[in-house]
């Protein structure tokens, strides 16, 4: 394969990689597939009244209760079971308290996804830095003869060699994103789960 080819074939390959993680959303550093969603909506989880007066972290045990759920290491489950445990003893001023574990999780979890969203703003941005770099760097070698000699030559190898580096860095930035892409998702799912039980701890 010529190198004008295969210089050819990598930028047409970064062209699909970034068009296929085509921002849905205005920040054009945002790399991922889903619609970027800065902040959540309490009435996006809840169907009920949220006007509950008092805050959350002033009542140790829902305090607690929010610490302990909120990382993102923890599984649905598990907070789900949490959740059923809480609502069992909490007889006294239960709705009032039920709400309010709720804006804990709700603030929580908003906390968390604002950090994921801003390391794969800075991955997305890296990203199209990387692909501007390795167009540059194409565009570079296609324009040096391919039968350089002397100092030609060695411009055109140390040349090809950052371009592949490059390229390489840029293959691994999308496999990263491909995957960090989902953890903002799982924390959604995850809190529209906790909401239901919540509300449904009511009854």
């Amino acid at each position: 394969m010529s190198l004008a080819l295969w210089s050819r074939l990598c930028l047409g390959v970064l062209a699909v990689a970034l068009c296929a993680a085509a921002p849905r959303s205005e920040d054009p550093d945002w790399p991922c597939p889903q619609r970027l969603v800065p902040r959540l909506t309490a009435a996006a989880y809840w169907s009920g009244p949220l006007d509950t007066e008092g805050d959350w972290r002033a009542d140790p045990e829902i305090a607690a209760l929010v610490g302990r759920l909120a990382p993102r290491r923890v599984s649905p489950e598990a907070g789900l079971a949490e959740i059923e445990g809480f609502a069992k003893t909490a007889t006294i001023d239960r709705p009032r308290r039920l709400v309010l574990v709720f804006r804990g999780l709700l603030d929580e979890t908003d906390r968390e996804r604002a950090e994921l969203i801003g390391q794969l703003t800075r991955m997305g941005r890296r990203q199209r830095e990387l692909a501007a770099i390795v167009g540059r760097l194409a565009d570079e070698l296609r324009s040096l003869p391919p039968d350089a000699t002397g100092e030609g030559a060695e411009k055109r190898v140390d040349l090809q060699q950052r371009h592949d580096f490059t390229a390489r860095n840029f293959a691994e930035i999308r496999r990263t994103i491909g995957y960090a892409c989902e953890a903002p998702v799982a924390l959604d799912s995850r809190l529209g789960a906790w909401a239901r039980a919540l509300q449904a701890a009511f009854d």
